[in-house]
């Protein structure tokens, strides 16, 4: 099956990359060494002193990575044009493996390759869940501009005496920053560690507050006036607080994992809310015009795909934590059931806290948590009126007893 090169991001090598071209011609075989220029997903260019002709079907050798095997390609000549005494070939990828995609989602994301986001990307109608993900982990990652004035009022507040603790807390309220430091601790932990770093703590004290702070205040802010953007962002803190706080009531979870995957089960769309606003845009106006009843019905309608699969795809690309990508896969486990109940109930409950869905999503809560009492659990409701409560109490028993089986 032939790719479209046109729908996927393209990449500049940031040293030179080594390259053959290998075919056929009247002469016999043809294997001339070449410069890689640019690389993605659907084909790439190489720099030679010759070329096959457009249209040839040819055999591309890349050595990509150090310390692996060089990946061989079959592809077709687009076109070629004169750089100096050399000429550029631009080439499509005719056929690519499972592993040779792979191959190539790890290349492009690593230090090696550096997304050309000056280019036009008048295709990006086109693109799917691998080519924004390809395009979104190779941005510069934003926080949100309230943790760099909280982390100012903290400074001035505790001065020498601010702790790991501390900047929890306000990492707790932005899932971008929340993504920025554990992307940045699995930088810097160590393999002999035999651990991964999934609690916004084990991150904090990874990286130390020096640079802790230098991190944050390095990093470019989203905008937070966007109103689809402040939505989507207080919809995961608003999910992140109630999985931690309900995860209390069980012994046999840590709150903080299941907190720091409801925080980033948002990241896919709130990353297309700072670099791509119109795409989550057309599918929040499809949502509100009637045209789809469900959220991820909407995305799928006008983008094509759910912008669940694109935070997966990049939890894969930055390869995060194996926990935290199970919990916001949502695996049948109790954790992960947790953490995506804290997620619907939080969409539900951001909508209105007379909202009709949430006595359901209580009822499931009771049932993943059974040694907690319905009062409780809506006790814990973020801006839950106190004069609401107990018809909420009233009405979640109810569903509990009606629906006795249901699972979230």
């Amino acid at each position: 099956m032939s790719i479209d090169r046109r729908e996927h991001v393209r990449y500049k090598p940031t040293a030179p990359i080594h390259a053959l071209l290998i075919w056929q011609d009247e002469k016999g075989g043809q294997k001339i060494p070449a410069q890689l220029n640019d690389l993605s997903q659907g084909g790439c260019s190489l720099i030679s002193l010759e070329a096959p002709p457009v249209g040839e079907h040819v055999l591309a050798v890349l050595s990509l990575l150090e310390n692996e095997a060089a990946l061989k390609l079959q592809c077709k000549v687009l076109f070629r044009n004169p750089v100096g005494n050399a000429l550029q070939t631009s080439m499509r990828f005719e056929q690519v493996s499972e592993q040779q995609a792979a191959q190539l989602t790890s290349a492009l994301a690593s230090s090696g390759f550096q997304a050309l986001t000056d280019t036009p990307l008048t295709n990006r109608k086109h693109w799917r869940v691998p080519q924004w993900a390809a395009f979104l982990t190779a941005q510069e990652l934003p926080v949100m501009p309230r943790s760099k004035q909280a982390l100012l009022s903290l400074e001035t507040e505790k001065g020498s005496e601010l702790t790991a603790t501390d900047l929890v807390e306000v990492v707790h309220g932005d899932p971008f920053l929340c993504l920025c430091l554990l992307r940045e601790a699995e930088k810097r932990r160590s393999a002999r560690l035999g651990h991964e770093t999934s609690t916004p703590l084990a991150a904090v004290m990874q990286l130390g507050v020096t640079s802790f702070r230098d991190l944050v205040f390095a990093s470019p802010e989203t905008d937070e006036t966007r109103s689809g953007l402040a939505r989507c962002e207080t919809r995961a803190v608003m999910a992140g607080q109630l999985a931690a706080a309900w995860s209390k009531s069980r012994s046999d979870m840590s709150p903080d994992e299941v907190l720091m995957a409801a925080l980033l089960s948002e990241i896919g769309e709130l990353l297309l809310w700072h670099f791509a606003p119109d795409l989550p845009q057309a599918a929040r106006d499809a949502l509100a015009s009637g045209a789809a009843h469900r959220s991820e019905t909407a995305q799928e309608a006008v983008c094509g795909f759910k912008f669940k699969d694109l935070t997966l795809k990049c939890a894969e690309i930055w390869k995060l934590p194996g926990i935290l990508v199970q919990l916001i896969r949502g695996h049948d486990t109790v954790r992960a059931n947790l953490a995506r109940l804290s997620r619907n109930t939080a969409r539900h409950l951001i909508r209105g806290p007379d909202n009709p869905a949430l006595p359901d999503d209580l009822a499931n809560a009771k049932r993943l948590l059974p040694h907690a009492s319905m009062e409780w659990l809506v006790e814990e409701l973020p801006s839950m009126p106190a004069e609401m409560r107990q018809d909420l109490v009233d009405k979640a028993n109810l569903a509990l007893v009606e629906h006795p089986a249901e699972l979230p």
